[in-house]
């Protein structure tokens, strides 16, 4: 069974070995496939450029394969997302909304191709992405000095000294975990953490 010609997928896999043999697979069926190791490295391959499916494992370090699905649930919601893993399905975390499972079981890869295939296809049917926001992110001023700042990106918070060189009206901070430049505006009133 051959893929569809030119059908881009996002394959994320923190084993090399695992994202050897699956992208080759789906390579040799006519995909094109760019392959990230773990969730804020496929973050970077979406800025990118969007894939047509997002196969993701569930435990890789830095950003596990929920909190991606997460963010891809958030911002990309057309996408859709193929779980795989070690692990029974029944094992998968509350909350996962995956549109497949695949079982890294080592029994071939044929189930997986004709599961890429459909969801490629057809996929399902969802809400239109949210409209792209370039506003400023609201920080939190915080005792010790600093700004948090969740990152539209990631989805994870992190910290800015306040006393960096910045014009009042051009606060700008890249997120520490994904790398994600952004604008930001202060809170009026500082809060303890």
């Amino acid at each position: 069974m051959l893929g569809q010609i030119g059908k881009r997928i996002l394959f994320v896999d923190d084993e090399p070995l695992i994202r050897k043999l699956i992208s080759g697979y789906l390579v040799a069926a006519g995909y094109v496939v760019r392959t990230a190791v773990d969730g804020l490295d496929a973050l970077g391959k979406l800025r990118a450029g969007l894939p047509d499916l997002i196969i993701s494992d569930l435990n890789m370090p830095r950003m596990s394969g929920p909190e991606l699905l997460a963010v891809v649930r958030k911002r990309f919601p057309q996408i859709p997302v193929m779980i795989i893993s070690s692990e029974s399905a029944n094992a998968m975390p509350v909350g996962v909304a995956a549109d497949a499972y695949y079982h890294k079981s080592g029994a071939g890869f044929q189930q997986l191709l004709e599961t890429v295939s459909d969801l490629t296809r057809k996929p399902p049917i969802r809400d239109a992405p949210p409209p792209i926001d370039n506003e400023p992110i609201q920080a939190r001023r915080v005792w010790d000095r600093h700004y948090i700042i969740k990152c539209e990106d990631c989805l994870r918070e992190f910290s800015v000294p306040r006393g960096l060189p910045m014009r009042r009206d051009e606060k700008q901070a890249i997120c520490v975990h994904c790398g994600k430049v952004g604008p930001f505006l202060v809170a009026e009133h500082p809060e303890a953490c």
